[in-house]
């Protein structure tokens, strides 16, 4: 395990303009140790790197010899602690990926034993969207899972929220700890450092950069055995966490949604080509029979226990006499299929109602 010292040597190169992963590992072979390779400095740096002039003056611009003692101090006023990949509280399946960070800034509470989910989708969600969302981010954290996303609006906002009303989640930031975006969800941010943590690998005053949110997607995907998509556009950023997902060998999810609307479209994709849908939390514990994870049979759970909205018991009532067409439900309880869509998810979340090909529902006997 790396000392202190040693770890702040490390995150003062990967501080530096133009030091990324590649020529750090570059100079500590060169080097041998993050001591010698840091009081060798730039001039000598310039030379082994080959870096051109523009390159070094930024990089001579930047290096300060006591700049490790500096960010040691800002680091521990700020409550974050950096984590390197030789730490066993490195997330383990994020060293696996090709473009691991080489530190990793968080804030909060980690718990690196405890499986990750990656949820992510829509900024722009929809009702159903959220529903979706809030419900299984909810279902996952109560099985065990740790929730992981992004802390965007729509989508990654409703998992976090979603997440803590049973337990903890994670959010990975496309800038620095001092900054939140977007500013609405700071309040947010607050409540999951709390009650889980919240990761970075850029320096806690790096604003946020267009650039920075795709390559943290990346970091989302890694940290978790699956990514599951709800609500995505054919051009979503969430589209490129499943990609990364798909590289890094995860299991990758996706909900369906209305075929009329654009936020359907990235997930219907991902379905075609072999994501799996999920329609219910146990679309997804079946595949992760191996985790210590606690299966949660909803079926199970006392009727009277389950608290009804006037509306779903209303469907529930339709759904009593016989099987039905989501198109007929919506037709005879004057609802706009977006919101019936939402109400029977959250049904056969519960184990009342359940969905079969050809858009048909009929009522679940607990």
């Amino acid at each position: 395990m790396m000392t202190i010292e040693t770890k702040y040597l490390l995150a003062s190169l990967q501080s530096l303009p133009g030091f990324g992963k590649t020529r750090i590992n570059k100079l500590l072979s060169y080097f041998e140790t993050p001591q010698q390779t840091w009081q060798a400095g730039p001039k000598v740096w310039r030379e082994v790197l080959s870096l051109s002039e523009k390159t070094w003056l930024e990089i001579e611009k930047g290096y300060q010899e006591n700049l490790p003692e500096i960010l040691e101090q800002e680091f521990q006023k700020r409550h974050i602690s950096v984590l390197v990949e030789e730490d066993e509280d490195y997330p383990h399946l994020l060293k696996e990926i090709e473009q691991s960070p080489l530190c990793l800034f968080v804030k909060g509470y980690y718990q690196s034993s405890k499986p990750c989910v990656a949820v992510v989708g829509s900024r722009a969600a929809t009702h159903y969207g959220k529903s979706v969302t809030s419900c299984l981010a909810e279902g996952l954290s109560d099985c065990g899972f740790i929730v992981v996303s992004g802390l965007a609006k729509g989508i990654d906002a409703c998992a976090h929220r979603g997440a803590l009303k049973k337990g903890n989640t994670y959010a990975v930031l496309g800038s620095g700890h001092d900054f939140v975006y977007p500013k609405e969800n700071e309040k947010l941010a607050s409540e999951i450092q709390e009650n889980g943590a919240i990761f970075s690998e850029y320096f806690y005053a790096v604003p946020p950069q267009a650039g920075f949110f795709p390559s943290r997607n990346r970091i989302i995907s890694g940290m978790s055995v699956a990514t599951l998509v709800v609500e995505a556009k054919e051009t979503s950023g969430s589209l490129i966490t499943a990609n990364f997902a798909l590289e890094q060998g995860r299991e990758v999810f996706a909900v369906p949604g209305n075929i009329f609307s654009e936020n359907s479209k990235g997930c219907h994709d991902l379905i075609r080509q072999g994501a799996k849908l999920v329609s219910s939390i146990e679309d997804i514990l079946d595949e992760f029979q191996y985790l210590p994870i606690r299966k949660k049979d909803v079926r199970s759970e006392p009727k009277d226990e389950i608290q009804l909205t006037i509306m779903q018991q209303k469907i529930l009532a339709v759904l009593e006499v016989e099987f039905r067409h989501l198109d007929e439900l919506a037709a005879e309880l004057s609802m706009p299929i977006g919101s019936l869509l939402a109400e029977l998810t959250q049904l056969e979340l519960l184990g009342l109602a359940k969905g079969h090909p050809g858009g048909y529902y009929n009522k679940e006997t607990l």
